[in-house]
């Protein structure tokens, strides 16, 4: 498939039908810790208030009893879902009595590992089922870092906006092969250039010392492999812009011969089939059973595919019956989930609607971009630039790699990048009048320049100037948020 950005790009604006640009659809999914007013984990129940986990669509819990999930429904604005995410903010603040809302990606302060409450489900074949598959997630990689939270995008393209790019770029192929080929030249594009997403909206430069046992753990394993990495351990709080996403927090544990490029839907649900049907010893080891309890749905490398993590997955509707590969397989691609979003502790609902309306624009800049098959060699570098933006990228003059075997500067690269996504941006407010999506990229474009603009620059910066401590930090913008809540509500909104 022949792709080019400026053609593809510069038709929108030829043919008027910058419209479709912005169309889509559009869902939230936000997680967050309940906490007491002293900033530790709340080990209560999930509320009553809002009943059965399994059958509240709005409000759940994800993998422990005190891990709040936030969902949306999809909406065909990006408006409309922020305005839905509110009120579902406003429901739980209010639900959860005296408990806060974490603001945080990195946990509170955590007790033991024991006395981490696993979120317990109703007594029925779909209730085991998720509390079996959690206390698998615990086993495998320990219950503190399960307690890392962030923010789900998902979002598909509307109609109009695939049948454009069929009718003009499809080159004969049926509508179905171009559909999930269009959305895996995006995925590949998204795992390249997400470290800039790292850069601009990374939110978890600390975290507190009771989580500092699984950075012991993976220190001891960058010592062992590592022998030139000192200023990794050493330096990490000093220029981290997201743990969550480092090495520190959530990463992809699995072996070089296990990765997943995203170069067809074939070779995705090829990987990830050996990976659900393969055994790990040791998985094996820890058994299936213990003291007569199941502890993991089975001793495969993944008990099941969402345990595969990606800081992107494509999706498709479930029919009953059916699992997530499954339906991708017999339908193809529907959606997309981008899951690299750490919380915002300074926007009440967790990020902005210009954060919003940024995404749309870097999502069609991902669609629009030329997007070979990654190779092994390029993946190595995609993960490589990840990682230094993550624990680095606020280091002056960080240095990357691009995917032509040259090293560039992050605030050089980072200038290419938006000279395109300006350009997407000005094609949307020129066929529709619709500004605030190039205000969006002015302001992220700022941060390349003015790194006090960004996010965990701003965390680190306060924390120092008051003498804060991560605790202190995070339950002032719990209580902050909730201040908010009340004032909207006294107001009538």
């Amino acid at each position: 498939m022949n792709w080019d950005f400026l053609e593809i790009s510069k038709s929108f604006l030829k043919d008027d039908k910058g419209k479709l640009l912005i169309e889509g659809k559009f869902g939230i999914e936000k997680e967050s810790q309940r906490i007491t007013c002293s900033g530790d984990l709340a080990l209560t129940v999930h509320p009553q208030v809002f009943g059965d986990k399994t059958k509240n669509p709005r409000v759940t819990a994800d993998f422990s009893e005190s891990q709040i999930e936030m969902i949306t429904p999809t909406f065909e604005s990006i408006e409309e879902v922020y305005d839905e995410l509110n009120a579902i903010t406003n429901e739980v603040e209010n639900g959860i009595g005296d408990e806060l809302l974490w603001p945080l990606s990195m946990p509170p302060k955590l007790p033991d590992e024991d006395q981490i409450p696993i979120a317990s489900f109703s007594d029925s074949e779909e209730g085991r089922y998720k509390e079996t598959y959690r206390k698998g997630l615990a086993h495998r990689y320990g219950k503190k870092m399960q307690m890392i939270s962030g923010i789900h995008y998902n979002f598909s393209f509307g109609e109009g906006m695939v049948e454009y790019i069929y009718e003009n770029f499809g080159n004969g192929m049926d509508k179905r092969s171009f559909n999930d080929e269009i959305h895996f030249k995006l995925t590949r594009n998204f795992l390249r250039y997400r470290w800039i997403l790292i850069y601009l909206f990374g939110a978890s430069p600390f975290c507190h010392h009771s989580y500092h046992s699984v950075i012991t753990k993976e220190i001891k394993i960058i010592e062992k492999y590592c022998h030139d990495c000192d200023d990794i351990i050493k330096n990490f709080n000093q220029y981290a812009t997201s743990l969550r996403v480092s090495r520190f927090g959530y990463s992809n544990t699995l072996k070089q011969k296990d990765n997943i490029y995203f170069n067809s839907l074939e070779e995705y649900s090829s990987k990830i089939n050996v990976l659900l049907k393969t055994k790990n010893r040791k998985y094996s080891n820890l058994g299936i059973y213990k003291n007569g309890s199941q502890i993991q749905l089975n001793d495969n490398i993944l008990q099941q595919e969402s345990e595969y993590y990606s800081s992107i997955r494509l999706k498709q509707n479930i029919k009953k019956g059916e699992t997530q590969l499954e339906a991708l397989e017999k339908r193809g691609v529907k959606h997309l989930e981008i899951r690299i979003l750490d919380l915002n502790p300074f926007e009440k609902l967790g990020l902005s609607i210009e954060e919003m309306y940024f995404l749309h624009v870097f999502i069609l800049f991902c669609l629009f971009l030329p997007s070979d098959p990654i190779t092994a060699n390029e993946y190595e570098k995609i993960n490589s630039n990840h990682h230094h933006v993550a624990l680095f990228g606020r280091k002056d003059d960080l240095i990357l790699q691009k995917y032509n075997n040259k090293a560039l500067g992050l605030k050089e690269w980072g200038k290419e990048i938006f000279e395109r996504l300006k350009s997407i941006a000005e094609i949307i407010n020129q066929c529709t009048g619709e500004e605030k999506y190039l205000k969006s990229v002015e302001f992220e474009n700022q941060k390349l320049f003015d790194r006090s603009m960004l996010p965990s620059e701003m965390i680190y910066n306060e924390m120092q100037e008051k003498n804060e401590s991560f605790i202190e930090f995070g339950t002032k913008y719990a209580i902050n948020n909730l201040q908010n809540n009340n004032q909207e509500g006294s107001n009538g909104n």
